[in-house]
């Protein structure tokens, strides 16, 4: 046994939100959990990888820093990013020629600043297909999106994944058992 660092509890979170993603669908509450679920890890995410340089102090925020100059290097026209929106429409425009970190960062804060964000349901038949993200960054005109159950699961999974392996990769050499020790972390149950 080991013990639980902190490195430990942020992988865990980051990847028990990834392994909930990539579960089968809750049967009623798809495309909502999807939703859910993507916009946590966005949070997360997006924020820690934001660690400035010269505020580096550990390995977990090399790590971060690390993800960030990856997103940074990959398109957001390729996959695990890509925009084509579950056959609802083409390519979104509006992207094109960001970087998965500039796109990425959009999604987040339209997704969770209270000030200018607007989701909207995407409906079709009476069933709810996916949400809408609109917002306006600094300086820059309002751009839109609409992203599907199969897209927040992708962005959500491959975003959770990127930075759980740059956590992985950053543990001591030492701890041969990273992902093993991270994994024993158990949750309090409440009793139903």
């Amino acid at each position: 046994m080991t013990e639980i660092t902190r490195a430990h509890a942020e992988w865990a979170v980051v990847d028990r939100l990834r392994a909930m993603l990539n579960e089968p669908p809750h049967a009623q509450y798809n495309v909502t959990q999807s939703y859910g679920l993507c916009v946590a890890i966005l949070a997360w995410v997006m924020q820690r990888v934001r660690t400035p340089e010269n505020a580096a102090n550990s390995q977990e925020d090399c790590a971060a820093i690390s993800v960030k100059a990856a997103l940074e290097g990959q398109s957001v026209e390729a996959l695990p990013w890509s925009l084509k929106t579950g056959g609802l429409g083409p390519v979104n425009s509006d992207f094109l020629g960001f970087t998965a970190f500039n796109f990425l960062k959009w999604l987040r804060d339209a997704s969770c600043h209270g000030d200018a964000r607007q989701v909207f349901p995407v409906n079709s038949g009476g069933n709810l297909l996916g949400f809408e993200v609109r917002a306006t960054a600094k300086k820059d005109h309002e751009r839109s999106l609409i992203l599907t159950e199969i897209d927040l699961r992708r962005i959500g999974i491959a975003l959770a994944t990127m930075y759980c392996q740059a956590l992985q990769s950053a543990a001591s050499p030492a701890s041969n058992h990273f992902v093993q020790d991270a994994q024993s972390m158990l949750e309090e149950r409440i009793a139903a």
